[in-house]
């Protein structure tokens, strides 16, 4: 993931601010190194799981209906997993007595950015960008169940609150990967070169993403077999 990418970028520059802003505070009852690990790992044997799945198909069968079904679903959940992951790291660095309200265990990842954009007066147009780049819609929708897979090899995403529907193809989906991963790798590089973060940093695990991130990107070529 390259320090080029804009969502890299961002993430960087949003922590940088929660760091200079005076948010961050060490939460050692949230961070739980295992659950880092074991998402790593996941990350892994999804990316090398779908990856050999889909080499092994033939092209008659790369339209399927089921095929398509399994793809998405996978992708989305996929991408889902992502969300804890955001939740948790914030809640390891954020001060909790610095947000209105503060949080708890059952305070989510799209209530975290709420307040921490809050906090930081951040204007509207600012709040919208991050809330886009953590993909919060897609987030509210798969974690209330408010989606649906089409036979014509598209994720739609709802809400009660919003009755206008989004379609989003296997592309997009993709997309969405590539997203998160970014943002992922962006908090390991982040809370490994802060000065802030030196007692604290997550040495063992910034040190295994490292070695695994290629391997998650093996998914990129494999896709567009679908995709395309």
């Amino acid at each position: 993931m390259s320090n080029t990418n804009p969502n890299y970028r961002a993430t960087l520059v949003i922590l940088n601010d929660i760091e200079k802003k005076g948010l961050y505070h060490f939460n050692p009852e949230y961070h739980d190194e295992q659950f880092f690990l074991n998402f790593i790992d996941f990350q892994k044997r999804f990316s090398n799981s779908l990856s050999e799945i889909i080499r092994r198909l033939d092209e008659s069968e790369m339209n399927s209906e089921d095929v398509i079904f399994f793809t998405i679903y996978s992708m989305t959940s996929f991408i889902n997993s992502h969300f804890k992951i955001f939740e948790k790291f914030l809640k390891i660095i954020i001060n909790p007595q610095k947000l209105k309200g503060g949080f708890d265990e059952n305070t989510t990842l799209n209530q975290m950015l709420k307040k921490i954009c809050n906090k930081m007066q951040y204007n509207l147009k600012l709040k919208n960008a991050i809330h886009g780049m953590f993909l919060s819609d897609f987030s509210d929708a798969v974690s209330q169940n408010y989606y649906s897979i089409s036979k014509d090899g598209y994720l739609t995403i709802f809400s009660k609150d919003n009755p206008e529907k989004k379609k989003i193809g296997l592309d997009e989906l993709y997309d969405y990967s590539l997203q998160v991963r970014t943002i992922f790798n962006a908090m390991l590089n982040w809370a490994d070169n802060s000065e802030v973060l030196e007692k604290n940093k997550f040495e063992t695990i910034d040190g295994i993403v490292k070695n695994l991130i290629n391997q998650v990107d093996s998914l990129d070529e494999k896709l567009t077999r679908i995709s395309s």
